[in-house]
């Protein structure tokens, strides 16, 4: 259920076309039609939603619309039946019902291309058109919403702890340390991230120890904690794997003998090109 337009637009093409075949080629009423369509419906629905699980907010937006269309259809087919009798299976139809069930299917459509593009952000073609364009030298603009923020502020609180002794001992002991990528990480692509430690005077530190973790604020089970290894020259790598684009933040540890050197930073992941 990645693009929620399509599956939408082809479960009411697929429920529509099982209400009026059953409808004309069976001597059910409208309202009896509606709730053996709607049966069907769940039977199938509800099961394939389990074992390809994509999300509350998405399952509710479908069942939502899969429930107001055999209903609508219900309401229509009965109001015609009540006006020119059970015999009459086509002919006009009152605007009121017709109203209401293109007002839901509105409804529904919008939610699902908001849903759609908060999920899985705006398509490229219209990117240009619609949003401004980037300050930066960016050349690929990633507009999904990653979603709420979880447990920020415990997230805060444990970054500050220490923060102000931390800085005063690193500001003593003068080590130089730099870090970056050996090439821009992508999305679900591992990546050699490198830590380089020089002392006060510059010269290698090479047989420090190096923990941290990248941290996506939106989603803490997304976190990836890394421990790097010295290749010489007071330069230590890791690789990394991180599985969402969009920014991650960055704390990691530095310790040698008795000092410890701590440092945060931000970072950027671009999706996949694959």
């Amino acid at each position: 259920m990645d693009n929620l337009v399509i599956t939408l637009g082809v479960g009411v093409a697929l429920i529509t076309g099982l209400f009026f075949l059953i409808y004309r080629l069976t001597s059910l009423r409208g309202y009896q039609t509606a709730g053996l369509v709607f049966a069907i419906t769940m039977l199938l629905f509800i099961p394939f939603s389990v074992l390809n699980w994509a999300g509350a907010d998405v399952f509710a937006i479908h069942l939502a619309l899969y429930v107001i269309v055999p209903y609508g259809l219900g309401i229509i087919t009965t109001q015609q039946e009540s006006e020119h009798g059970r015999k009459a299976k086509s002919g006009r139809l009152h605007w009121a019902p017709m109203t209401m069930l293109v007002f839901f299917g509105i409804v529904a459509t919008v939610n699902a291309i908001l849903l759609s593009v908060a999920t899985h952000g705006m398509p490229s073609q219209f990117i240009g058109v619609l949003l401004p364009q980037p300050q930066s030298q960016a050349t690929e603009v990633t507009s999904g919403f990653p979603g709420t923020v979880a447990r920020i502020s415990e997230r805060k609180e444990a970054l500050a702890t220490g923060y102000f002794d931390s800085m005063r001992e690193q500001r003593t002991v003068g080590w130089q340390v730099q870090q970056g990528w050996q090439s821009r990480p992508e999305v679900g692509e591992p990546a050699v991230f490198q830590v380089r430690v020089l002392d006060r005077d510059g010269r290698p530190i090479s047989d420090a120890a190096i923990e941290g973790e990248f941290m996506r604020v939106s989603d803490f089970n997304l976190d990836q904690v890394f421990a790097m290894r010295p290749v010489g020259g007071g330069l230590y790598q890791a690789e990394v794997t991180l599985d969402a684009p969009g920014r991650w933040d960055l704390l990691f540890r530095v310790r040698h003998g008795e000092h410890t050197h701590e440092q945060q930073a931000s970072t950027r992941v671009r999706e996949s090109r694959g």
